[in-house]
């Protein structure tokens, strides 16, 4: 494997901690808007499930055609078109009042992202093998940290400033910030020599190995309280934890962001005893119980006075913050490490089969947030992020039946196909 100079290797990490740190920052920035764009809208809360559901078909596209994007044109110009679409859509967000033009919004915003995340979680692998040190925890910790950041500032906007100048300023500040760091990411040569010496064989989607549907399922189950919280926090913060004041409604997010920090900036030490995929067991049954207290004491917490409604239901979502922040890194890992295919296919055809699964769960939760109420839906996430823990148990016996050792895999993290 060709090796990356190292002057191009910390440029390149560089500049890709600059681009998880604002994908982290406009990947959350409506969070706590999420009430005032339904209202905008003029929609139920099965309906905002459909939209938010079947946007999806937007990443199914965007997955599609990513690998190959990356193929002829390279990561670099694949970011940067994809950035630019992303930044201009959440601008547009601020203005839309009709559902149905919103839900188009949805789906491009969807297809640019997926091509956005494929790009720079591609080149982290490709640039930690070609290194050959565990690096990218560092970057998806940043990730973590932009999202943290962003949804406690907008959490303040939002009693300070319209939705217009809030979304608008973000939009151009996270465009400067990606075409700016963009320039300094590997380019296309330089990706496909440090990914491999012999180009892989095309696998069609009907051959693809069973262990990277497994991973897409792992991916899928792990994402989904990612997902249900960027989607559903501030309502659940509302009405199930009973917090009144829109500036305080993402303290409880807030929280699960910090311990996520916390658990992804860990993984290189961790790994240096245990594998990643045994730490991931361990977090998804710590992240089924903080999900599972919260939905269990929503009532109680709800009872109490604001400051302890806040407290609680921080400290709730703090500990499932912090099993999550290893779930995805351990699916998304083995993804540079498929025999025969490269990390940008592997990556694509895994998000694209837990997109098309995600698409269900978001109108499942959605109608069941309108017909039994939003305690009741995230019984859904409890549920998926338990059954994680399990399929990253069978990863972890498979890794230590085949002596693979525990730092073999590179950490990343997507978790945004979301995505996170």
């Amino acid at each position: 494997m060709s090796k990356v100079t190292p002057e191009r290797a910390k440029a390149s990490q560089n500049a890709l901690i600059l681009m998880f740190l604002f994908q982290g920052i406009i990947t959350t920035t409506q969070i706590p808007r999420v009430p005032q764009l339904i209202e905008q809208i003029g929609v139920k809360f099965d309906q905002w499930g459909l939209i938010t559901g079947f946007a999806a078909l937007g990443s199914i596209v965007g997955l599609s055609i990513a690998n190959r994007l990356i193929a002829r044109f390279g990561a670099q110009w694949v970011s940067q078109i994809s950035a630019f679409t992303v930044c201009s859509l959440l601008a547009s967000y601020a203005f839309i009042t009709n559902p149905l033009l919103f839900f188009g919004a949805n789906i491009l915003w969807a297809l640019a992202m997926s091509c956005f995340n494929i790009s720079i979680n591609s080149q982290s692998v490709i640039l930690q093998n070609a290194i050959k040190r565990v690096i990218i925890g560092r970057f998806h910790g940043t990730w973590a940290i932009g999202a943290m950041l962003s949804v406690a500032f907008a959490g303040f906007l939002t009693t300070v400033t319209s939705i217009q100048v809030h979304f608008v300023a973000i939009a151009l500040l996270c465009l400067a910030a990606f075409i700016v760091s963009s320039q300094f990411i590997l380019n296309k040569n330089e990706s496909q020599a440090a990914e491999r010496t012999k180009k892989p064989v095309r696998i069609p989607l009907f051959k693809t190995p069973a262990k990277v549907w497994l991973l897409s399922l792992g991916l899928f189950v792990s994402v989904s309280p990612e997902l249900a919280l960027i989607d559903w926090s501030a309502i659940f913060s509302r009405d199930a934890f009973g917090i009144a004041d829109s500036g305080l409604r993402s303290i409880p997010y807030t929280g699960f962001m910090i311990f996520m920090i916390v658990g992804r900036l860990s993984i290189g030490r961790l790994t240096k005893r245990w594998h990643i995929s045994s730490i991931a067991s361990v977090g998804g049954v710590i992240a089924f119980t903080g999900l599972g207290l919260s939905v269990l004491l929503a009532p109680a917490i709800a009872a109490s006075a604001t400051l302890g409604s806040v407290v609680a239901g921080t400290a709730c979502w703090s500990l499932a913050g912090l099993g999550c922040s290893t779930l995805v890194p351990s699916f998304f890992s083995a993804s540079g490490h498929v025999k025969g295919m490269d990390t940008a296919t592997v990556m694509s055809r895994m998000s694209l089969a837990q997109t098309l699964i995600v698409i269900v769960a978001k109108i499942v939760i959605g109608a069941i947030a309108e017909n039994a109420g939003i305690r009741e839906a995230f019984i859904v996430p409890c549920l998926l992020v338990l059954s994680a823990a399990l399929i990253a148990r069978i990863l972890a016996n498979d890794a230590r039946r085949n002596d693979i050792v525990a730092d073999a895999f590179p950490i990343t993290v997507p978790i945004s196909v979301i995505g996170e």
